[in-house]
């Protein structure tokens, strides 16, 4: 086997992680609060841990991959937290979307117990997590970066190092308030050209040998289509992510007008009871609005 590797959060992207490190030989430990995906895993093979601590105290680098700042506070912190449990020197990546404060501060607690932490948020969904060719924007100490490559290359096929601690997640709040619009750019467009007559599936076919083709409408579209709201990636995400990009734009004064627009149509989705769903499930807060369905042109 080959060095050992931590993982904390085994959801829709630490779970594709985790197996891709252990194709690449990394010994892997483990952690999440639910028991399902910790069994899968160790029918893979990886070692499981009762603890974040757990983890920390038997890897020298350890990935969190959970869901917000709150839940990072909830590995790092305490007598079962990796803070306490991390031997100096050693190295966790926060592949979390919060804000580039909350990442200062989560390295600064870090830095207190002469640990290395660096913001490296994710992008390519769990495709990308499946697959092993994720995107990672990475802030923080470039020589922690170069220590632990090889893991990183594990996980990712393009992986970027983009300056300080919060630089990454500057840049992954840039790459979701694109990835908000698109969505639902994609389910208007849905919806114009369903209303109008147009065969969804050959619209589809021309969209993605033209110029509105874009990563995000072929991924989501046929999900629209095909009314496929399994989760990969939760809507209610998204309202947490846009939330973090018009709270930076305020500090910034920068208007973000198309933003806040597109945040109001996720918090009426979350607040329809569609947060758990996937964000593709965007489109049914148009089609209320609409008085039509994309579902009607099936029957």
């Amino acid at each position: 086997m080959g060095a050992r590797v931590g993982l904390i959060g085994t959801g829709n992207m630490g779970f594709g992680m985790c197996c891709n490190l252990l194709k690449a030989g990394f010994e892997v430990v483990a952690h999440d609060v639910r028991p399902e995906p910790l069994q899968a895993l160790r029918e893979r093979g990886a070692s499981i841990a009762s603890t974040p601590g757990a983890v920390g105290r038997e890897c020298h680098v350890v990935f969190s991959v959970v869901l917000d700042y709150r839940q990072n506070l909830a590995v790092l912190e305490g007598p079962d937290g990796l803070l306490e449990n991390m031997a100096s020197g050693d190295c966790i990546f926060v592949c979390s979307t919060i804000s580039p404060g909350q990442a200062r501060e989560l390295a600064s607690m870090a830095a207190v117990r002469n640990l290395r932490l660096l913001d490296c948020p994710i992008s390519g969904g769990r495709e990308g997590a499946d697959a092993g060719t994720l995107s990672l924007m990475i802030g923080g100490d470039r020589s922690a970066v170069e220590q632990h490559r090889a893991p990183l290359e594990a996980v990712s096929s393009n992986i970027y190092y983009m300056g300080d601690v919060g630089a990454g997640e500057t840049a992954k709040l840039v790459n979701n308030l694109l990835v908000a619009a698109q969505v639902v750019a994609t389910a208007e467009a849905l919806l114009l050209a369903g209303k109008s007559g147009v065969n969804l599936k050959q619209m589809f076919d021309v969209i993605m040998t033209s110029a509105g083709r874009s990563w995000i409408f072929e991924h989501r579209a046929l999900r629209m289509i095909d009314r496929d709201f399994g989760t990969r990636g939760a809507l209610k995400l998204l309202l947490k992510d846009t939330g973090i990009i018009m709270d930076a734009a305020n500090a910034l004064s920068l208007p973000m007008p198309l933003t806040s627009v597109v945040r109001q149509l996720f918090l009426a989705g979350v607040n329809q009871g569609l947060g758990e769903e996937d964000d593709s499930a965007a489109v049914k807060v148009l089609e209320q609005a609409a008085g039509f369905s994309l579902a009607d042109l099936k029957k």
